[in-house]
């Protein structure tokens, strides 16, 4: 995924040096629809360079405004994913040195009840 940013960003500034002095002409109002409305025609005349870095720059933001709400979102979900593994680590662990303590003392039990029975005989 990474790449396929650094690829992007790469391919974008070649168009960029590539049509460096280019000019390019964006119509706001068309030849044939200012004839028919009567308006005036508007056009804006740019060079290539600028306009590349400006759809570029208005797709990555577009992107980003979309994309960042769910990146955030599965973050939280990881973090929460990932303590609840961390906790049920823990319960696992605190179960088996719980276990461990109470064989032991049935071991000292043991123990304890053979040597009070040999006494006894």
């Amino acid at each position: 995924m990474q790449a396929l940013s650094i690829l992007s960003v790469l391919f974008a500034c070649f168009v960029t040096v590539m049509n460096y002095h280019n000019t390019v002409t964006v119509n706001l109002l068309s030849p044939k629809f200012a004839s028919i409305t009567g308006l005036q025609v508007n056009t804006i005349s740019c060079d290539m360079a600028i306009y590349t870095i400006a759809i570029f720059a208005f797709g990555a933001g577009f992107i980003l405004f979309i994309f960042a709400p769910l990146y955030k979102s599965l973050k939280d979900k990881y973090v929460a994913y990932k303590k609840e593994l961390e906790r049920g680590s823990i319960t696992n662990t605190s179960s088996e040195a719980k276990i461990q303590v109470l064989e032991n003392k049935i071991a000292v039990l043991e123990k304890a009840l053979n040597d009070a029975l040999k006494k006894k005989n």
